[in-house]
C-alpha cells in the first residue's frame, strides 16, 4: 500500500461518508485498503469544518436508519422461522433475547447520535412559559 495522502480530497470525502452511511463502523471504514486516509487526519478534519461534521452526522443518521430497518426485517424473518416451526420453541427463545439486546443496543446508538428523534427527550413534552411563572394544569370536576 502506498503512503497515506496528507490532504482529505472531495472523492475520498465521499467514499469515507459513503461507507459510514452504508453502516460500517469508523475502525472498519479506515481498515479499508481503498481508504488510504487515517481515523486520526480525519477526525482533526471534523474537527475544523463544520460543514464535514454536518455531513458526517448526515452519514451517521444514516446509518442508523438502515440499522433499524434491517432490524425490522430480522424480526420479520425470525417471527416467520418461529412461527413455521423451522426454529424450536426453546432456541427461538433464545434468538428472541439475543435480538432484544441487539435491538436495546441499536436504540442507545440511535438516541447518542440523534437525539431529538431517538432519544428519550423525544419521548417527553417540555413547556417553557415566558417568564420565571410556573406551568400550572387544574381539571375541573
Amino acid at each position: 500500500m502506498a503512503g497515506r495522502p496528507r490532504k482529505l480530497n472531495r472523492k475520498l470525502e465521499e467514499q469515507i461518508l459513503e461507507l459510514i452511511a452504508d453502516g460500517l463502523t469508523i475502525r472498519q471504514v479506515f481498515e479499508r485498503p481503498e481508504i488510504e486516509y487515517t481515523w486520526s487526519s480525519f477526525r482533526k478534519e471534523l474537527l475544523n469544518s463544520d460543514e464535514l461534521m454536518m455531513k458526517y452526522n448526515q452519514a451517521k443518521q444514516l446509518a442508523i436508519d438502515l440499522e433499524l430497518s434491517s432490524l425490522k426485517d430480522k424480526r420479520l424473518e425470525l417471527e416467520a422461522k418461529i412461527e413455521s416451526g423451522e426454529i424450536d420453541a426453546k432456541a427461538g427463545q433464545n434468538l428472541v433475547n439475543l435480538f432484544k439486546l441487539t435491538i436495546a443496543s441499536s436504540q442507545w446508538s440511535a438516541g447518542k447520535i440523534a437525539p431529538k428523534k431517538f432519544g428519550k427527550a423525544a419521548e417527553t413534552l417540555s413547556i417553557k412559559s415566558d417568564n420565571s411563572q410556573p406551568l400550572t394544569i387544574s381539571w375541573s370536576k
